[in-house]
């Protein structure tokens, strides 16, 4: 759904001085149309003035009602005279010049005269924008009228009108518990349906689903929009980030005074699909496995919830923006919210005294003050997450540009626009409580982002042996023994587990059958004239066979797994019972020399300049029940780490390094790091098992600023390659 700016004039101009510009009124045009508003929050009337051409609203008060109805007496004294004769309100020539000025500014004043017409066109010539400046200004969000629906809703209203009634409603709720029920009876089977998504037909199935369900939802607002006589004059497509999205005029609901009415119309696209929800739960019960179920399951779960999601979200101009206006009574609820949002905010940091731009209750005020600082929140991160993906989305140099787009003209430009009033204000900056104040923060956030207080290098470890060895299986084969557990001490040589391999024993009986076969030939050879023919070939391959004997019995010797040092069994192959058949190169154990131990980390690029060798620290595992220890740095890496090989420090298993699985399934870094080694001081022990902690060394002071700028200019250097 879309709606129209309300501009609320009711209020907005009473304070404003200046003389009247003229005693005769410029006339109004003639095609706008006034008729009564919703109650404002104080009880007061409101009345609301339409243009049609430029499809506004301007909901004006009643003193400016009052004057409006007399405008076309034309002459400002007598409109003054006249207000004051025939209804209790009273005006100024100074109120009334304020308001000929808000006219014109929104030009709904007749052009007459030359001064009029230059005007207009000097209006049109700022706003006409070359076709590049247009796209950069409006490609976050392009809106395509396509269809003009109005003639068509009013044909077919009566066909859709029961899908309002209390008997539809009860009839969904019945929908609603029956399609529940069917489907916690086969939960595992309706969350298997997923699957079916990842063929060709399912995506296109999810597609026209997704579609059908998204041009509901906005004929949803079009129908109640038209059943409480409203005229819907367009529907069409938004392109928010060049991603389509529908979208349904509904302006024309401002005419509507009553508060429920326009609730019920933001709401109608949601309450669609959640209907659409209600139906697939149930229809999906009674459907064949395959796309269409699919599709389905898509209707009753993701597809209500993502939509609930971003339409209920009150910071965007969606469904939930319109609900939470409506509810509080309040048009155009985000422009007057952050103007006492940026009123409160000039007042707490230097005290000026000036008059808020309008009075709302106690409550009424937190609200707007809540709404307008998470939506400024809101969309600092939003824009910052635009600006990086449509730094992703295209290539490097284009991304480039409009992340820089994104960071100028959506993020800078509020700053820069906010710190020009505070310029142009400057006359009336003098020293209070609240400006000593927020000097005096200001002092305090500069030092600490100028000062070099931060001196400690954090970096993600590991506490392990100095020397660790890792025992793979020599070759297939099946348990026997297993002659250790983890914790065990164990010597150099010593049996850890016995494996056996059948077809290997059959190879080692076969071949000694063939060397006895081949020694007897070369015996007896000298009886027999046709074994002395081939006596070398004998000779020859008695010594293959028996060469060939002396491997497989290696082998076989090799199967029996023995510790390479001396040590303590950290971890093992479980669970390794007897009778376990295992594949060749199968990591079976790890051993390691606890007498000493080191510390291993990996430090960020920007922090490598910070240290350097021999710099002590300390490492705090953690384990709460383990006390930190100090150690000194003995060794950094020349290069960054290109597949972390310790899975405990990585994010995919609750570590603190970021990494992703390559295709390969290796863990890649997702910025460069480099591998920190640092012995332990004081000849502590190495743990029986890897412990994971932060390794904290002392390196040189920097200021938060040197530290951001130094992160910023490596990550320009590193993608400064096109």
């Amino acid at each position: 759904m879309s709606g129209g700016q309300v501009i609320t004039l009711g209020g907005a101009v009473s304070g404003t001085t200046g003389p009247v510009t003229a005693a005769t009124l410029p006339p109004l045009r003639e095609e706008l149309s006034l008729f009564p508003g919703a109650r404002t929050l104080d009880g007061s009337p409101s009345w609301v003035l339409h243009d049609p051409v430029a499809q506004r609203y301007f909901r004006i008060g009643w003193r400016e009602f009052e004057v409006l109805s007399r405008w076309h007496l034309g002459n400002v004294e007598t409109i003054i005279a006249d207000v004051h004769e025939h209804s209790p309100l009273e005006t100024s020539a100074q109120e009334i010049d304020a308001l000929a000025r808000f006219l014109a500014t929104h030009n709904l004043l007749q052009a007459r005269g030359p001064r009029a017409i230059a005007r207009l066109k000097e209006q049109a010539a700022k706003l006409k924008l070359s076709g590049p400046a247009w796209l950069l200004k409006n490609y976050l969000f392009i809106r395509i009228p396509l269809l003009r629906p109005d003639a068509f809703l009013t044909r077919t209203l009566r066909y859709v009108s029961w899908f309002g009634s209390r008997g539809f409603l009860l009839f969904t709720l019945s929908c609603a518990l029956v399609g529940l029920f069917l489907a916690q009876r086969n939960w595992e089977g309706f969350l298997a349906t997923f699957p079916y998504f990842f063929s060709l037909q399912g995506l296109l199935m999810m597609g026209i689903a997704l579609s059908g369900a998204k041009v509901l939802h906005e004929l949803g607002h079009a129908y109640v929009a038209k059943h409480f006589g409203c005229k819907v004059p367009t529907i069409g497509v938004a392109l928010l980030v060049l991603w389509p999205v529908l979208y349904t005029d509904a302006t024309d609901a401002w005419r509507l005074t009553s508060r429920r009415q326009r609730l019920l119309i933001d709401a109608a696209g949601m309450a669609v699909e959640l209907s659409l929800a209600v139906f697939a739960t149930l229809l999906w019960s009674f459907l064949p496995d395959g796309a269409v179920r699919s599709a389905v399951f898509l209707l009753a779960t993701t597809t209500w919830i993502v939509t609930l999601l971003v339409n209920l979200n009150p910071f965007m101009r969606f469904d939930g923006y319109y609900l939470l206006s409506d509810l509080l009574g309040i048009p155009n609820l985000q422009d007057r919210a952050f103007a006492l949002a940026r009123w409160r905010l000039r007042e707490f940091l230097f005290g000026w005294g000036e008059n808020p731009p309008e009075q709302f209750g106690t409550r009424t005020r937190r609200v707007l003050y809540f709404y307008a600082y998470g939506t400024w929140i809101y969309r600092f991160f939003l824009f910052l997450g635009i600006a990086v993906l449509v730094y992703f989305l295209f290539f490097k140099l284009l991304g480039i540009f409009l992340m820089v787009v994104e960071l100028v003209w959506f993020l800078g430009m509020p700053f820069y626009k906010e710190f020009k009033v505070w310029a142009e204000k400057r006359e009336h900056m003098r020293f209070n409580l609240q400006s000593g104040r927020t000097l005096a923060l200001l002092a305090l956030l500069l030092g600490l982002f100028l000062f070099p207080w931060q001196s400690d290098v954090a970096a993600p470890a590991l506490w392990r042996a100095q020397q660790q060895v890792q025992v793979y299986t020599p070759g297939p084969g099946r348990v026997a023994a297993v002659a250790v557990r983890v914790g065990d001490q164990v010597t150099a040589g010593q049996p850890l587990v016995s494996m056996a391999s059948p077809d290997l024993d059959y190879e080692i009986i076969q071949g000694g059958t063939q060397v006895q076969m081949l020694q007897w030939q070369t015996q007896i050879q000298s009886l027999d004239s046709t074994l002395q023919e081939r006596s070398l070939v004998s000779w020859q391959e008695l010594e293959a066979e028996t060469a060939r004997q002396k491997a497989l019995l290696q082998e076989r010797e090799r199967l029996q797994v023995t510790s390479p040092i001396d040590g303590v069994v950290m971890e093992m192959l479980e669970p390794l019972v007897t009778g376990d058949w295992l594949a060749e190169s199968e990591l079976l154990a790890v051993i390691a020399a606890r007498d000493t131990g080191v510390v291993e980390g990996w430090a960020v690029e920007s922090d490598l300049n910070r240290i350097e060798l021999g710099v002590t620290g300390r490492f705090f595992p953690d384990d709460i029940q383990q006390a930190s220890f100090p150690v000194t740095l003995v060794s950094i890496d020349n290069a960054s780490t290109t597949r972390l090989s310790e899975e405990y420090l990585a994010s995919t298993y609750g570590g603190a390094i970021a990494v992703r699985q390559d295709g390969e399934g290796a863990l890649v870094p997702e910025r460069p790091i480099y591998r920190l080694q640092a012995s332990v001081d004081g000849g502590r022990a190495a743990p029986s098992q890897l412990l994971r902690g932060t390794l904290h060394l002392r390196g040189e002071r920097a200021s938060v600023a040197v530290r951001l700028w130094r992160t910023v200019y490596a990550v320009l250097v590193r993608e400064s390659g096109f």
